[in-house]
């Protein structure tokens, strides 16, 4: 397995696509991992016939465990029966101990009795040819749960649709954090328990704002859905980064210092299915409104359907957070760490302001500006939104940046 970077030090095991006693050639895909930011097709370099698998699925591996042992690799120097294993480091390990016959059961259901924390080593299945099921497992947890879901909640995780029991006599469910859920957890709670958040909170009258993306959705009609809100965030950010250098930096925790970074590249916090994932937008302070709405677009497409690289979700120097997609007016955006900085955007609404002491309506948006406080000071973070503000309210100032 090629190296995955990123300092992941396990991965889980989301299902096998080979079972004990199979054979198996090099480069076939075996099994489809997890990691912190993406799910991977995990192809062996071994051909022979499957002796075991290191972890059944919903199991976590460390890198340099073994992933699978193959009995008979052609062309081996010992012309003996060896056991191959190929191991998360892409070397060569010990064989792992031989388990017992993986149960019959397709992915769905594997995954379904992952969400529920059952093994489905101990089920006797009731399907075709004693292939586990749904409602094997459904029996197994005793919950009816997934029976009484219908429209769109059927089939996404149980952490994100409401519990269907009986009144008061359903049982609670204890359902553990999988894969990517379990990451953020993590990554939140360390980023809150360790970096001191400031934050400063902005009314921005956005009028010329929304004037200006009209503006580009009429010139680019082709583009238009990919033209949103978005980014001109990023751009926005992007240039008050280049003004405040400041901000575009990350903290480094062993030498208790920073680092200054030259480019500018802008993480977009995007919602999927299992949680918060960041793709990276590189050089966003180079790219024009257009050139960042459509790798945004596809960047976003990628995410949300589990298919961005490690590359495409590594390496930014900030991140912005659009909380106006799911209508919220405001929000407390956490620090993407080591980064020492985020902004997030709220929905674009009309409200009464004034102007020049007369009441008028305008489309008015709030910002949240955070900051790594162990860097920035209220005075440093205040400069860095003002700027932020001023261009969001002068939007065509960024033909001034343009490289």
């Amino acid at each position: 397995m090629p190296d995955i970077g990123e300092g992941i030090a396990e991965v889980e095991i989301l299902k096998w696509h080979v079972g004990v006693g199979e054979q198996i050639h090099a480069d076939q895909i075996v099994a489809t991992i997890e990691t912190a930011k993406a799910v991977v097709e995990m192809p062996t370099p071994l051909t022979g016939t499957v002796v075991s698998l290191g972890a059944e699925p919903g199991g976590r591996l460390p890198v340099g465990a073994v992933l699978i042992t193959v009995d008979g690799i052609p062309g081996a120097t010992d012309t003996s029966p060896v056991a191959g294993a190929a191991v998360l480091d892409q070397g060569l390990a010990s064989p792992a101990p031989s388990v017992a016959a993986r149960p019959k059961a397709a992915p769905a259901v594997r995954r379904f009795a992952v969400e529920h924390g059952v093994e489905l080593q101990g089920l006797r299945g009731s399907g075709p040819g004693g292939r586990i099921t749904r409602e094997d497992v459904l029996n197994a947890v005793g919950s009816t749960v997934e029976s009484e879901m219908t429209g769109p909640d059927r089939g996404r995780p149980l952490a994100h649709v409401p519990y269907a029991g009986s009144g008061a006599d359903g049982e609670d469910q204890h359902i553990p954090l999988r894969g990517l859920r379990r990451e953020i957890a993590k990554a939140m709670a360390e980023s809150w328990r360790s970096v001191p958040h400031i934050i400063d909170y902005r009314e921005v009258d956005a009028t010329r704002l929304v004037e200006a993306r009209a503006s580009m959705r009429e010139a680019w009609p082709e583009h238009a859905e990919a033209l949103t809100f978005v980014p001109l965030f990023v751009k926005v950010v992007a240039t008050a980064l280049r003004r405040h250098p400041l901000m575009n930096a990350s903290f480094d925790e062993d030498e208790q210092g920073y680092v200054l970074h030259r480019r500018v590249h802008i993480g977009v916090a995007t919602a999927t299915a299992d949680g918060l994932l960041v793709p990276v937008v590189r050089d966003a302070d180079r790219k024009s409104i257009l050139e960042l709405a459509l790798e945004i677009a596809e960047l976003v497409e990628l995410a949300r359907a589990r298919k961005a690289t490690v590359e495409q979700l590594r390496g930014g120097t900030y991140t912005v957070n659009n909380f106006g997609a799911i209508g919220a007016s405001m929000g407390t955006p956490i620090i993407h760490t080591p980064e020492v900085g985020i902004t997030g955007f709220g929905r674009i609404g009309d409200r009464v302001m004034a102007r020049e002491g007369v009441p008028v309506v305008r489309p008015m948006l709030t910002l949240s500006s955070v900051g790594d406080h162990r860097l920035h000071d209220g005075d440093t973070l205040g400069k860095f939104t003002s700027t932020l503000v001023r261009l969001l309210e002068a939007p065509y100032e960024l033909l001034a940046e343009l490289v």
